[in-house]
């Protein structure tokens, strides 16, 4: 997307780069909204615990079977790691990396690719058409993206026919969900690298808890993430803070 963006900027776009929000912005907002991005993480987890789509592991057993995975396929053993580096301790680097340090590099740079694209150049023309469009819209363009995502899951591969029309439609609303949530950072904060920074703790937060959780039910799971973001877009509509929205560079 990113890429994408500065060709489309560079060759199509009257106004080029004038209008792309690539100011640093606010260190408040980076602090603020990477709290944000931790708690909706939190309320996705407790929808998937209330719908009965994980259970709660605390030995981490999901990120140790994918590292043997790994590690098998490489030729090598679970403990064949360096002095000092147990297969406990990296699970520990890696849960703890992911709600913090692995969030700035490369993890910025990851939001970015999608961000600058996505939220710095399809919302803002969007927006301009109609404020709906640019939510609505922009969310079904960046689910479609996301679409092929969909049929390589293990478990969503086992879907019937209909379970994965149920699944594809709850899919689709929790992208223009949590696209609406990302659009909102984008505008309030002024800068495509905040909005970057809270894109990439969902994905970092979420793939860290995850290692503690075993996934018992794929489709629960998805209801549960939509439902989650549906709910943080729900709070954003009865504030106000969507129909305040200022895109002006």
């Amino acid at each position: 997307p990113a890429a994408a963006a500065v060709v489309t900027r560079s060759f199509f776009y009257a106004p080029r780069f004038s209008d792309a929000r690539l100011r640093l912005g606010r260190w408040s907002d980076y602090a603020r909204f990477w709290a944000v991005s931790l708690a909706v993480v939190a309320l996705s987890f407790a929808a998937y615990t209330a719908l009965g789509a994980v259970r709660w592991d605390p030995s981490g057993r999901t990120f140790l079977s994918q590292l043997a995975e790994q590690m098998a396929a490489a030729g090598q053993n679970i403990n064949d790691l360096p002095a000092g580096l147990s297969p406990q301790r990296m699970l520990l680097i890696y849960a703890v990396g992911g709600l913090t340090v692995f969030n700035v590099v490369p993890g910025m740079l990851t939001g970015f690719g999608e961000c600058f694209g996505w939220r710095d150049l399809a919302f803002p023309l969007l927006y301009r058409v109609r404020p709906w469009a640019g939510f609505v819209v922009g969310g079904l363009l960046w689910f479609a993206w996301h679409l092929p995502v969909a049929f390589v899951l293990p478990q969503s591969q086992a879907f019937t026919p209909a379970e994965q029309a149920i699944n594809l439609l709850v899919l689709a609303v929790g992208a223009v969900c949590t696209f609406t949530y990302l659009a909102y950072v984008y505008a309030r904060s002024g800068s495509v690298f905040v909005v970057s920074l809270a894109h990439i703790v969902l994905d970092n937060a979420s793939r860290s808890v995850s290692y503690y959780v075993v996934l018992d039910n794929q489709l629960l799971a998805n209801l549960g993430l939509t439902l989650s973001s549906a709910a943080v877009v729900a709070i954003l509509h009865l504030r106000g803070d969507l129909r305040t929205l200022k895109l002006s560079p």
